[in-house]
């Protein structure tokens, strides 16, 4: 049994989900856990922050755009008070401030396994086309854009429908000139220039959630074929298939990038061409993890396992065949908590409910 309190970011479950409820949904339910589960959030209507069967505690956080020195402070301040043991990041904005504040957070005695700054800024949007180029990755066309008329000279070559994408995170399909100076100025407005444009393959889409040990040691790999998707290009439903076609990739990325921590690799195969793209590397697990405690392999109690400073073999067998689709559900509590969270900057979900409180009733 695993004794110690996890923290978690990105419980947001609403139109783009981010992994947090997954992680923690793998940890809570692995039948291996005893401790309580910490939410650390940058916003008061973080949906699953409200996820009370699965949170013990949530603590407001400053915003990641903030200076990483107010993080640090708060996190310290919360770690007095609810001693953590573990934190999971699960967004990829917030990755490389953590690897900066690692070192520092485990001289709190909290332990973080994320890769280095380095590995995070070679796998982002802008450099991961040079990066597949060193490695000999397939990788679709991509070309980064400072200004809306420099779209029609790649549009020429790429040809619509083609993607645009922001520099961080956001991926929108184009269709025409129009909708791609649209948004072109939605995305630069949101997380500024460059942008990538880049062409529309064709193909089945899979994803890869991926966990390499402080050696880049592959410690656990799942794979999954997308089956729906949402108009962000977010999975709603899959099932999980043999990893074997995609190990390859996967242990060269790990070992190229000197990887540590969760990853995720989606990929687009197109078997007319015989050929698998790699479309994205993301530096947290996928918000469909907790698929992975379904098929026998739990991704993030690995995770935690690994940050807790234990030793393990590479763990490669899982269910194939496992399905998953995500359930949109609604939760409730009275007003009050929401004012609490935003007057004194934490909810203790544990304390209200030993209390035999209604959760319905005022905090």
């Amino acid at each position: 049994m695993i004794r110690c309190n996890v923290a978690c970011t990105g419980l947001d479950s609403a139109e783009n989900p981010y992994p947090g409820l997954s992680v923690l949904k793998s940890i809570k339910e692995s039948g291996e856990f005893a401790g309580k589960t910490i939410v650390l959030t940058y916003d008061g209507l973080c949906t699953g922050l409200y996820q009370h069967d699965l949170v013990d505690e949530v603590y407001l956080v400053p915003y990641p755009s903030e200076p990483e020195e107010y993080l640090f402070t708060r996190i310290a301040e919360i770690h007095r008070k609810a001693k953590i043991d573990v934190i999971i990041p699960c967004l990829d904005s917030e990755i490389a401030t953590y690897a900066r504040l690692s070192s520092r957070l485990q001289s709190l005695g909290i332990h973080v396994l994320v890769p280095r700054e380095s590995s995070v800024k070679a796998r982002s949007k802008i450099f991961l086309p040079e990066f597949c180029k060193e490695n000999e990755i397939d990788f679709p066309k991509s070309y980064l854009i400072n200004d809306p008329n420099e779209i029609e000279k790649h549009a020429a070559e790429l040809h619509y429908p083609l993607l645009l994408k922001g520099s961080i995170i956001d991926a929108v399909k184009v269709e025409n000139p129009t909708e791609a100076h649209v948004f072109f100025h939605r995305l630069a407005n949101e997380w500024g220039l460059p942008l990538i444009i880049q062409e529309q393959l064709d193909g089945e889409e899979y994803d890869v959630a991926v966990l390499a040990d402080r050696n880049s040691q592959v410690i656990a790999r799942v794979a999954m074929r997308k089956m729906g998707l949402t108009k962000a290009g977010k999975a709603l439903a899959g099932v999980t298939v043999d990893s074997k076609e995609f190990d390859g990739l996967v242990e060269k990325v790990v070992k190229a990038l000197k990887w540590q921590g969760p990853l995720e690799l989606e990929l687009m195969k197109n078997s007319d061409l015989n050929k698998t793209y790699l479309i994205e590397i993301n530096s947290r697990f996928p918000t469909w993890v907790s698929a992975t405690l379904g098929c026998n392999l739990n991704l993030p109690l690995l995770n935690l396992k690994l940050a807790l400073g234990e030793t393990l073999t590479p763990q490669l067998a899982y269910k194939k065949g496992v399905m998953f689709i995500r359930v949109i559900g609604d939760t409730y509590c009275n007003f009050s908590y929401l004012a609490q969270l935003n007057l004194k900057g934490e909810i203790d979900w544990a304390q209200a409910k030993s209390k035999n409180k209604n959760l319905m009733e005022a905090a």
